[in-house]
C-alpha cells in the first residue's frame, strides 16, 4: 500500500517538513489576518456568534439568522471568542483548523499512499492556491476543506485496516466529520458523495457490505434531520434572494477560484492565466491516469473513484443549487482541491525520490507561498489603512453634528453600516449609526429585499440599531450616509422622489447627505 520503506531513512527530515508546512501556515494567517478587516459575511457571523449562550445560538439561527448556515460553525466559533475574547482572531480560529486539519490529512493519507516526501508536498499544495484565502475568513469553507480530507482519510482507514482500535476510531473520525460538515454548511451534505462513491466501489469489488463503514455512513447522514428545523429561519430570504440564477458557469468557475482569483486582472491577463490552468490540468490529468494505470496492485480502485467524485464536487454543486437550494456559491465546493492535492502528491512520487528535486520543489513552493500571501497582505494592509482613514469625519460634517448631537446618522448600505458601526474611531459616533431598510423601495431599486430581513432579524438579538424608511422621512433634518458601492438605493429613492438633500462632503468612505423630507411634504 505504501513505498514508506524506500524513504525510511527520510522520514524524520519528512515530518520536519511537514512541522514547517504547518508553521509557515500559522504564521501566514496571523499575519494576513491581522492586516485584514472584518467583511460583511464575517460580520452577519460575529454578530451571531457573539450572543451570551449556546443556546441563545440555536435559537438565533431557528427564528431569525442573519448568517444563513446550520449552527456548528457558530458555535465553535462562539466557544473561540469566549476562550479568547469577542474579536476576529476568535472569529477566524475554526477556520484555520479547519485548513490545518485538511494539511495533517492529506499528509497522512498520501504517506500510506506514496510516501512521506509525496506527502509533504500534497499538503503545503493548498497553501499555493486561492483557497488559503478562506482560513481568514471567518465563515465555514475552510473548516469544510478539513471535514472532507478527515472523512475521506477516515473511510480510507477504516477500509484497510482490521485492528479493532485503529478500525473504530477511524469509524467514529468519518461519523464526526460528515456530522460537523452537514452541520456547518447546507452544502455539506455533499461530503456524503465521495466517502459513498469510494465505498460504493468498494462494495462491488467486494461482493459484500462493510457493516461497521455502512454504519458510520448511514449515521453521519442522519444528521441532515439536525439541520431541516434551520430551513424555517431562511424562508423569509427565499422570495426575494439577491443571488438570482445557478448556470454552469458556476462549474467552470469552481475549478478556477480554486487556484487563482484573476477576475480583477486586465482582460489579456485573464485569458492568459485561463489558458494555463486549462494546460496544467489536463498535463495532471495525463499524469494522473498514467499513475491510476501503473499503480500498485495494493492500492484499491474505490479510492480513485473516490477521488473522482471529489473532482466532481463542482458539478454535484451546481446540481444541488439549481434544483434545490437555487443559489450557488464557488466556495461552496472547494474541497474539490483535495483531490488536486492527493493527485499531485501520487503522481511526483518517483521523482521525489531525488533528493535535488524534493528539496528544490520544496524550497520552491515555499518560496511562492510566501511571495502570494505576502502580496495579499500588503494590499490588505493598505485597503485597510484607505478604509480606517477615511473613517474620520470632515470638520464640515462635525459641525453639523455638534448643532444636533441627539440626532443619529443614517447608513444605506448593509457592509458598510457594520463596518462604520465597529471600525469608526470615535465611540460617540459610532453609537448614532442606524440602518435604514424599506422592503419595498429595496425590492424596486435593488430586485432583492436582503437587507431588509437581515436589519428586522438583527433587532432581535443585537444593540445595533435599525430604522424603517418611513420613519426616516418623519425627521427634520436628517443624515444619511451614501454609499455607490455595497447596494445603494436611498439617493436614488430621495431623487425620485424629489426630496431635497445638501451634500456635507464625503464622510466615513461615502457622502454625507442632510435631506428635507418635511420640506418635500409642505410643497
Amino acid at each position: 500500500m505504501t513505498n514508506e520503506p524506500k524513504q525510511a531513512s527520510g522520514i524524520s527530515t519528512d515530518r520536519l517538513l511537514a512541522g514547517i508546512v504547518v508553521a509557515l501556515t500559522i504564521t501566514l494567517w496571523l499575519l494576513w489576518s491581522g492586516s485584514l478587516l472584518l467583511s460583511n459575511d464575517e460580520f452577519l457571523s460575529f454578530y451571531t456568534d457573539s450572543v451570551p449562550t449556546a443556546a441563545g445560538i440555536i435559537a438565533v439561527q431557528l427564528h431569525y439568522p442573519i448568517s444563513l448556515d446550520p449552527p456548528a460553525y457558530h458555535l465553535l466559533s462562539h466557544f473561540s471568542m469566549d476562550l479568547i475574547g469577542r474579536n476576529a482572531t476568535a472569529l477566524r480560529l475554526p477556520a484555520l483548523a479547519g485548513f490545518l486539519l485538511l494539511e495533517l490529512a492529506l499528509f497522512s493519507l498520501v504517506r500510506r499512499l506514496a510516501g512521506s516526501r509525496s506527502a509533504v508536498v500534497a499538503m503545503l499544495f493548498p497553501v499555493l492556491t486561492a483557497s488559503f484565502d478562506y482560513t481568514v475568513e471567518g465563515r465555514p469553507y475552510s473548516l469544510l476543506l478539513g471535514l472532507y480530507a478527515v472523512a475521506f482519510l477516515c473511510w480510507f482507514v477504516a477500509s484497510q485496516t482490521c485492528r479493532t482500535s485503529s478500525r473504530i476510531l477511524a469509524l467514529a473520525g468519518l461519523v464526526t466529520s460528515i456530522a460537523l460538515a452537514i452541520t456547518s454548511h447546507y452544502f455539506g451534505v455533499l461530503i456524503l458523495i465521495p466517502v459513498s462513491c469510494a465505498e460504493l466501489a468498494r462494495v462491488i469489488q467486494r461482493r459484500r457490505l462493510d457493516p461497521g463503514i455502512t454504519i458510520a455512513l448511514v449515521l453521519g447522514a442522519a444528521f441532515i434531520a439536525l439541520v431541516l428545523p434551520f430551513q424555517h429561519g431562511l424562508a423569509p430570504y427565499r422570495a426575494h434572494y439577491y443571488v438570482k440564477q445557478v448556470t454552469v458557469h458556476n462549474i467552470s468557475q469552481g475549478y478556477r477560484e480554486l487556484f487563482v482569483r484573476y477576475t480583477t486582472w486586465p482582460m489579456p491577463m485573464q485569458r492568459l492565466a485561463a489558458l494555463l490552468l486549462v494546460l496544467a490540468t489536463l498535463a495532471l490529468a495525463i499524469a494522473t491516469y498514467r499513475r491510476f494505470r501503473d499503480k500498485p496492485a495494493s492500492e484499491p480502485t474505490s479510492l480513485w473513484c473516490g477521488l473522482v467524485a471529489l473532482t466532481a464536487l463542482p458539478f454535484f454543486g451546481f446540481l444541488l443549487g439549481r434544483f434545490v437550494t437555487h443559489t450557488m456559491e464557488v466556495r461552496y465546493v472547494i474541497a474539490t482541491l483535495i483531490a488536486f492535492a492527493v493527485c499531485i502528491g501520487l503522481v511526483l512520487e518517483a521523482r521525489l525520490r531525488s533528493n535535488a528535486f524534493y528539496y528544490g520543489l520544496f524550497i520552491a513552493m515555499v518560496f511562492i507561498a510566501i511571495l502570494g500571501c505576502g502580496h495579499s497582505i500588503r494590499l490588505e494592509r493598505r485597503n485597510t489603512a484607505n478604509i480606517l482613514e477615511s473613517l474620520h469625519i470632515t470638520p464640515q460634517l462635525a459641525a453639523v453634528l455638534a448643532a444636533h448631537p441627539g440626532d443619529r446618522i443614517y447608513i444605506q448600505t448593509l457592509d458598510k453600516f457594520y463596518q462604520d458601526a465597529y471600525y469608526t474611531p470615535d465611540p460617540a459616533l459610532r453609537a448614532r449609526f442606524s440602518l435604514v431598510y424599506d422592503q419595498d423601495r429595496e425590492i424596486h431599486w435593488l430586485d432583492h429585499d436582503t437587507n431588509y430581513v437581515t436589519a428586522v432579524n438583527m433587532s432581535h438579538f443585537t444593540q445595533l440599531s435599525t430604522t424603517p424608511y418611513t420613519a426616516l422621512l418623519t425627521q427634520r433634518e436628517p443624515i444619511v450616509i451614501s454609499y455607490k458601492s455595497g447596494w445603494p438605493w436611498i439617493y436614488e429613492e430621495l431623487s425620485a422622489t424629489h426630496i431635497p438633500m445638501r451634500s456635507l462632503g464625503p464622510a466615513l468612505g461615502g457622502a454625507a447627505l442632510e435631506i428635507y423630507p418635511l420640506a418635500a411634504q409642505t410643497r
